[in-house]
């Protein structure tokens, strides 16, 4: 099209020559002639203004192609970021692997951890010596409670001489029993279990054992022993280290005890140790008659009944009670009340979180 240009302005140069020529022949050549001036003036314009708008038309579609390209090449580009995001591998952080006591302690967070107290082995006579003042038993029992805190247990431990006193008084008041002290400390402290420890120290050798109990009825659950080496070491600070590595070795053992019992135990209900002095005057058959009318009563109120001790003055058991039942000691005694009420008179002692101690007359 750009070629027919010329050759359109040409043609309409030489019809306007025409023109003037005829024109001519009527006069007034001048003005024939400023006429084709004015034509060819005409014909240059519209030959520009036609190429210029097609020059423009071309640059438009140039730059419009180039736009559709980059948009399409952006579209492309955007789909691949998105396919290669969508099936990337998600890489998971790798948990620690976790093990059987983990997982015990676990399940039973959702639950009541049980409440343990520390005590190295007590003498009948109350060896407060031992507590306080033996350097190697202090690193133990250090030891053990930090296992045990670190895994969130509630440790107990007796704090001197004035609970030791109280222990020792409530010896006397157990029917004067020769039983070991830990066991009573246990039992007077509300633990649910109780660990007792003995250390040795050899120039060759520390070596730790230590054993766990049920607090209501001493019963022992698992007993475990480390050695470590200690290679000649004397210092303080050496041997309280070997004392420490022996006894966390031998906890992690211990431990796995401890939750297979507690596992078992906590689905019987609450524990509650009971001691009943008995101080009116009664036959042989009484008493029996009078051992079987509490013990029916017990039984039929109550989740599980364990006799540890019954004599002619002294019952001593443990009460598996529903923890939705029962809330404490207290609504427990309540209840034990009503039940010895037809039978014998009650007056309480003392009571504390696991235990109550009672007088029947």
């Amino acid at each position: 099209m750009k070629h027919l240009i010329p050759s359109l302005c040409l043609a309409l140069v030489m019809v306007g020559t025409s023109c003037a020529t005829s024109s001519a022949q009527r006069g007034n050549t001048s003005s024939t002639y400023n006429k084709n001036a004015e034509t060819r003036k005409n014909a240059s314009k519209a030959y520009d203004e036609l190429d210029g708008d097609l020059m423009t038309t071309s640059k438009q579609a140039k730059s419009a192609a180039n736009k559709s390209a980059g948009t399409a090449k952006a579209s492309v580009t955007n789909t691949a970021n998105t396919i290669k995001q969508t099936t990337a591998p998600i890489v998971q952080t790798a948990e620690p692997e976790q093990t059987e006591v983990d997982a015990s302690r676990e399940v039973l967070q959702n639950y009541t951890q049980p409440v343990i107290m520390v005590s190295p082995m007590i003498n009948s006579k109350g060896g407060t010596q031992e507590i306080t003042d033996n350097p190697n038993s202090h690193a133990v029992e250090e030891a053990i409670h930090g296992y045990l805190t670190k895994r969130n247990y509630e440790v107990r431990s007796i704090e001197g001489q004035a609970e030791l006193n109280e222990i020792l008084q409530m010896q006397n008041d157990i029917a004067n029993t020769e039983d070991d002290l830990s066991y009573l400390a246990g039992v007077a402290l509300d633990a649910d279990i109780y660990i007792k420890f003995t250390q040795e120290v050899t120039t060759d050798e520390v070596s730790v054992e230590i054993s766990a109990y049920e607090a209501s009825t001493s019963r022992m659950l698992g007993s475990q022993t480390a050695n470590v080496r200690n290679n000649g070491h004397t210092s303080k600070i050496n041997i309280t280290s070997n004392l420490g590595s022996a006894t966390r070795k031998a906890m992690a053992g211990l431990e796995k005890k401890i939750l297979s019992y507690w596992k078992m135990d906590i689905a019987k209900g609450s524990q509650y140790k009971v001691v009943a002095n008995i101080k009116g005057e009664y036959s042989d058959s009484q008493t029996e008659d009078l051992h079987d009318a509490i013990m029916k009563g017990l039984k039929s109120n109550f989740s599980s009944v364990k006799v540890n001790v019954m004599t002619a003055k002294t019952l001593d058991f443990v009460i598996y009670a529903s923890p939705i039942k029962y809330k404490d000691s207290q609504e427990i005694y309540t209840k034990i009340r009503q039940i010895f009420k037809p039978i014998a008179e009650t007056k309480k002692i003392n009571i504390t979180r696991k235990l109550i101690l009672m007088e029947l007359n």
